[in-house]
């Protein structure tokens, strides 16, 4: 056979390359290896020792690492300087027990290795010549430009940031065990103590499982030791025995159990196999002459590797709860003698002190478990809360994120819907595969999967408990189970939980299952699996509330679509109007113009009127067209109500227009102010629904949900203007600079809110004090932003309330259409609610309206007509219009005379309708 066969074969086989090298490769050959890829720098002349700084021969036996006397970790190119001491892995001397490739580096030891360069002097304190101060900066800064890089931009990068540890374990270093056994041979007092010491602060069962294995040779002077200790985790149906540090000299019974995934080079035994099982088991000390003839030992190992035990001592280590914590092993005593009872002496005190450091270690090492586990799953909910927008996206990533964390072969999710009439269902069903493919699939008909798996989905969905299968013993399972009846015959164990939502029922179920090659699920699995569970729970229910919330929105946008092609106007609408010339004897600019003497088309035509009157249109560019349409829109969208329509809408527009007109007010404001007020006044009711905010709060109604309780109708009046505005062939603002636009929007704003009476109650008593404090005549109304937009906001509510200036017969129309809304509110409030309107809104208490509308002119109207008055003096008739209805209602009070409202309300047109 050609060599090229042979390396084609390697090449395409790695595992069995790597296995070989692990099995027959030695200290030289891997010292060569380094030295080719230039790791290791070999001076000439070197004869396998080095002289080091203070003047020591060292061998290179010597160079150790100090945490597990693994053999010293080379120097990478990158970080080799011509300084740093030269290190070798070397043999530690002959012995007649001794197997070439007894100690083996794993793979993670050794990449571990390559980031550090530590040498171990004669007294076992680790050195490396010190850099100077100018280079340790330049590292220090390099160091930190590299972690800032390396940071992904995102959220996960900066979560793994704040859950990082900030716990440094202590490393403490180790002598040689050549120093330690000169040690023992000078002074044993001393040595004990230093062996002791050796593994007190060592928090890394790992690096502890090393020293004490090595003391332990030291200590009873014999070639090999084994530390198994115990795994007792909850939820196994036995405890195991695990070396942390793998050494086939264990003379354990039966066959060793596979190590996990990614433990490295971890070993378990069962429970009572073997003598380290047996002492395990029994707390019982075993000392043997000749192991091989006690039916306790197992010599497949020896046979296997060509080595030979003759001695043998096994103890158990005991906690102070007097448990099994570990069992201890020595063999082969040097010049092969027995262990003695002073050997079990020693080892019985020694190990006492190994509890005590096994016990600190397991604490911490459960600890920092916790601590990867809280970690994970942080980082698993972030990604799962990342995918909250697609359902699909969401379970795929929880069946990820959970095969990952618990190393299932198979990970399932099946949903669940509950049907009245055909109770319980699976709507669908999605999966991650084995191993070998870990392919994530949906599938549409969850009845197509497994029919044992699809059992125990629907025993959880039914009983919303936990379905948990460990793993199977001899005869533990009957040939009718569910778990036996998979179509897999690997399977381990099986775990089913229920995934609930927020109302904690059952909205699907999370299966997994784990194959026969790795552990069966344990208590610490079950929890991370159910808090897995109940964060895809909440997952789901929000994913599905998005759905939801995204199908709502399309609706809306969908009927606000239907709606808005029947609210707006039709181009022949516009076409007629705009065929149609305002008359000149409508008296549109008299303050005593009759609200009641327009039909609601002359009303959209007068309304137009009056922007071209204000010079609006030609100031602002504004299209014929687009302002028809706009006040044809307008119209449309006020609804037919006895008092808040669009006949109300017009009156308001039409007084401040009068006001405008007839008094010095056109020149406080300018243009753009007056345009705002103006499309204010058409606007401020649109949508009205005939009852009042109060209302709105008391019944819980959609706008109250949407706006709140404050300014509710009024800001659906704004919202709804913009509405109109933002139509298409609507925006009567189009040719607005957009500095404009803006300050026209606020101004827009300001003025539709400021027809709530509950704001003009706010600012009533500063205006009064305003105009009071000095002469208004001083006051700069059109530059001080803050008065002006005072004086604004009283104008807009002077103008909704101007029917109260109107002429008696003008006066007692519009009282008899407010008096018809308020009465169908009462009606409502009463007959609905169970309350007790109050005097304007109680149809019980019509007759005492004259006395009420009394003391509502008197109260409200009389001092906002007096305070304008003050700023425009030519504004005087509105006042004494208003003084002039209230000696009439007062006539209706003093003759006592019975007044039917009812007589004065009129049917206006298309709109209205009787009440």
């Amino acid at each position: 056979m050609e060599w090229s066969m042979v390396e084609e074969w390697l090449d395409s086989h790695p595992e069995k390359a790597y296995n070989y090298f692990l099995k027959f490769a030695d200290v030289t050959l891997i010292n060569r290896w380094l030295q080719a890829r230039g790791y290791l720098k070999v001076p000439d002349g070197l004869n396998g020792s080095v002289r080091s700084s203070s003047g020591h021969t060292l061998s290179p036996s010597s160079f150790y690492c100090s945490r597990d006397q693994s053999p010293c970790s080379p120097l990478s190119p990158r970080d080799r300087s011509p300084q740093d001491s030269v290190a070798f892995f070397g043999d530690e001397g002959e012995n007649p027990h001794r197997r070439t490739n007894s100690r083996k580096c794993s793979r993670h030891e050794f990449a571990k290795s390559k980031s550090q360069s530590v040498v171990k002097a004669e007294e076992g304190s680790s050195s490396r010549p010190k850099e100077s101060g100018i280079s340790q900066v330049r590292r220090t800064g390099l160091k930190e430009i590299r972690k800032s890089v390396s940071l992904p931009p995102s959220s996960i990068g900066l979560l793994s940031l704040l859950i990082e540890s900030k716990v440094q374990l202590p490393r403490p270093t180790s002598k040689h065990r050549d120093l330690k056994r000169e040690l023992r041979r000078r002074d044993e007092g001393a040595f004990f103590l230093d062996i002791v010491k050796d593994i007190a602060n060592d928090l890394d069962l790992r690096s502890l499982t090393w020293k004490v294995r090595e003391n332990l040779t030291v200590l009873l002077d014999c070639d090999a030791a084994s530390l198994f200790i115990v795994d007792d985790t909850k939820g196994r149906t036995k405890p195991s025995l695990i070396s942390k540090v793998f050494d086939v000299r264990c003379g354990a019974k039966g066959a060793v159990i596979p190590k996990h995934e990614g433990s490295e080079s971890e070993v378990r035994l069962p429970w009572g196999a073997g003598v380290i099982g047996y002492v395990a088991e029994t707390k019982e000390v075993v000392n043997l002459d000749a192991p091989c003839e006690d039916e306790r030992y197992c010599d497949a190992v020896d046979r296997l590797t060509g080595y030979h035990v003759d001695s043998l001592l096994c103890m158990p280590i005991i906690n102070v709860e007097d448990d099994v914590i570990a069992v201890a092993q020595v063999i082969n005593k040097s010049e092969r003698v027995s262990f003695s009872s002073h050997d079990e002496k020693l080892l019985e005190t020694y190990l006492q002190f190994v509890s005590l450091a096994i016990t600190n270690a397991k604490i911490m090492e459960a600890s920092r478990r916790e601590y990867e586990r809280n970690r994970n799953l942080l980082e698993a909910v972030h990604e799962l809360f990342e995918k909250q927008t697609s359902l699909e996206a969401l379970i795929q990533k929880t069946l990820q994120e959970t095969q990952r964390l618990l190393s299932c072969e198979k990970a399932a999710i099946l949903l669940v819907k509950h049907e009245k009439d055909s109770g319980l269902s699976f709507t669908k069903a999605f999966e991650v595969g084995s191993s070998f493919k870990k392919k994530f699939r949906v599938i549409p008909d969850p009845r197509s999967i497994e029919e044992p798996l699809l059992e125990i989905a629907q025993q959880v969905a039914l009983s919303g408990e936990i379905v948990a299968a460990p793993e199977p013993t001899s005869g533990s399972e009957s040939p009718a189970s569910p778990i036996t009846a998979l179509h897999e015959p690997s399977v381990r164990s099986v775990l089913a939980m229920p995934i609930r939502n927020t109302k904690l029922d059952v909205i699907g179920v999370a299966i997994i299952i784990k194959k026969h090659g790795l552990l069966g699920f344990d208590e610490n699995d079950e929890q991370l699996f159910e808090a897995l569970t109940i964060f895809c729970g909440l997952g789901i229910n929000n994913t599905l509330m998005y759905c939801e919330l995204e199908q709502a929105i399309a609706r809306q946008k969908v009927a606000i679509e239907m709606l808005s092609y029947h609210a707006l106007s039709t181009q022949k609408e516009v076409e007629s109007l705009l065929e149609t010339r305002a008359s000149e004897d409508w008296n549109l600019e008299s303050l005593a113009f009759d609200d009641f003497s327009l039909s609601h088309d002359e009303m959209a035509i007068a309304a137009c009127k009056i922007f071209a009157d204000l010079g609006l249109v030609n100031a602002f560019h504004i299209d014929s067209e687009v302002l028809y349409r706009w006040v044809l829109t307008v119209k449309k969208n006020y609804r037919a109500v006895p008092y808040h329509n669009w006949r109300h809408s017009f009156s308001v527009a039409q007084t401040m227009f009068a006001m405008l007109q007839k008094s010095e007010l056109r020149h406080l404001f300018s243009d753009l102010q007056i345009l705002g007020i103006l499309v204010a006044c058409f606007c401020h009711d649109l949508d009205h629904r005939g009852t009042n905010n109060a209302f709105q709060a008391k019944t819980g109604s959609a706008l109250a949900l949407l706006y709140g309780t404050k300014n509710t109708m009024e800001q659906h009046h704004f919202n709804h203007a913009v509405m109109i505005l933002n139509s298409e062939g609507h925006n009567i603002f189009s040719n607005l600079e957009p500095e404009d636009y803006s300050t026209i929007m606020t101004t827009l704003k300001h003025a539709i809110l400021a027809t709530d009476l509950c704001i003009y109650f706010q600012y009533r008593e500063k205006f009064a004090l305003l105009i009071e404090s000095s002469d208004a005549s001083f006051i700069d109304w059109k530059t001080d932003e803050e008065c002006s937009g005072l004086l604004r906001s009283v104008l807009m509510t002077a103008a909704d309330l101007a029917t109260s200036t109107k002429a008696w017969d003008v006066q007692r129309k519009a009282a008899a259409r407010v008096t018809a809304e308020f009465f169908r509110q009462g009606d409502v409030e009463r007959s609905k609610l169970n309350l007790i309107p109050n005097a304007q809104m109680d149809r019980e208490k019509g007759h005492e309206l004259p006395s009420l509308q009394v003391n509502w002119l008197r109260a409200v109207c009389l001092p906002l007509y007096k305070s304008i008055e003050r700023v425009v003096p030519s504004l005087s008739s509105m006042r004494e219009a208003v003084e002039e209805n209230i000696e009439h209602w007062k006539q209706l009070v003093e003759n006592e005379q019975e007044y039917h409202w009812e007589d004065d309300l009129i049917v206006d047109f298309e709109v209205d309708k009787p009440i």
